[in-house]
């Protein structure tokens, strides 16, 4: 075979590595934040308002690190092929993992926040509008390792 025809199956194999783990934490994250939040308005219905919107908010915020992975996805699948050399195999691959990998554990801990965030003001909705800017802080801190991931995977793709 081709060293064009390799360098594209690496291209997508680290495509579907970035997408299909990527998904996992972001998936586990928000459906986390919504179980927490429909519980907490079966508990307090009159709270739905509060925790309708930091449900929202933090599966918003959740969702960022799955953007990140179909983003380096679909580098990957749409990058030119015309000048190829070896190195770009395992560099593609890597680039995949590292996404998807590097996506998963922020992005379920960002539900995570969310879903605690929800409980909290189930418990007490006086006090969401602070629980709601600590949760947005702490998510803030808890999505750098995305970032990083992000940011290694794109110099992974763009300078081997």
């Amino acid at each position: 075979m081709d060293l064009t025809v390799w360098v594209k199956l690496a291209a997508f194999l680290g495509a579907g590595l970035s997408m299909g783990l990527g998904a996992v934490g972001s998936g586990k994250g928000v459906g986390y934040a919504a179980m927490t939040a429909v519980e907490g308005m079966g508990r307090q219905p009159g709270a739905a308002d509060p925790l309708l919107r930091t449900m929202l908010i933090g599966q918003a915020i959740a969702e960022s690190t799955g953007i990140y992975g179909l983003v380096v996805a679909l580098l990957l699948i749409f990058r030119g092929f015309g000048d190829v050399h070896f190195m770009q195999i395992p560099a593609f691959i890597s680039a995949g993992l590292c996404m998807g990998l590097g996506a998963m554990g922020p992005g379920f801990g960002l539900g995570l926040a969310a879903g605690h965030a929800c409980e909290a003001i189930a418990r007490n909705p006086e006090t969401s509008t602070i629980i709601l800017r600590n949760m947005l802080i702490g998510q803030a801190v808890t999505e750098s390792t995305g970032i990083y991931a992000l940011v290694v995977s794109l110099l992974l793709i763009f300078v081997v």
